[in-house]
């Protein structure tokens, strides 16, 4: 039975994911890298192509045939693992997309506000690390997200938002949500996120 990240139907990390002791190995699942998936499919075939046209030496044969069905295997476990969503799982997750494009887009500085000089790096280490965007549960264990009553951080959202992204085939860009002018919510960010850390600032 292949170990998975499950929720509520809902997978985005299979076994090509999972280190020897079951726990993810990287941030993003390896269906989310179509270069990489690219790169790998051009190997393969690059390799077949290779050993049908007798172009290595005899006693790479062997090597190179067992390459290309580990690869294979490698690629089917990355094609098997990419979410398959519908009905209420789809819905479920289309919500959460829409629910942390507007946080991230309401919290994250504008570009005015960069080019004047108006951010500051302790409130945007803050915004990143301090536990204050609201998420499904379920959708940020899925996601291989800690979630602390209820929040998880700009760093965090911004993963899951990639994430649930890629899965629908909308945008993953977190930077197209910067908006261009003042932002009122920005300016509320130290008030808030010393309230969340209880008066003590993100180391």
């Amino acid at each position: 039975m292949t170990k998975e990240i499950e929720n509520d139907g809902i997978q985005f990390f299979g076994e090509v994911d999972l280190n020897d002791q079951g726990g993810i190995k990287s941030d993003m699942p390896a269906w989310y890298f179509d270069v990489h998936i690219e790169n790998l499919r051009e190997n393969i075939e690059r390799k077949a192509r290779g050993v049908e046209r007798n172009l290595y030496a005899p006693d790479q044969i062997l090597r190179v045939k067992e390459e290309i069905k580990a690869e294979r295997v490698k690629l089917k476990e990355i094609e098997d693992s990419r979410p398959k969503l519908s009905g209420k799982a789809l819905d479920k997750c289309g919500n959460a997309y829409e629910s942390l494009k507007k946080q991230i887009r309401e919290t994250m500085p504008t570009r005015k506000e960069s080019k004047d000089g108006l951010v500051s790096p302790h409130e945007e280490l803050n915004r990143m690390k301090s536990k204050h965007i609201k998420i499904d549960t379920e959708i940020a264990k899925a996601c291989g997200v800690h979630v602390v009553r209820g929040k998880i951080s700009g760093d965090e959202a911004n993963k899951v938002y990639q994430i649930l992204g890629k899965a629908l085939g909308e945008n993953t860009n977190v930077e197209r949500l910067r908006r261009d002018g003042n932002s009122e919510a920005y300016k509320t960010m130290h008030n808030l996120t010393q309230a969340i850390l209880g008066g003590r600032a993100v180391a």
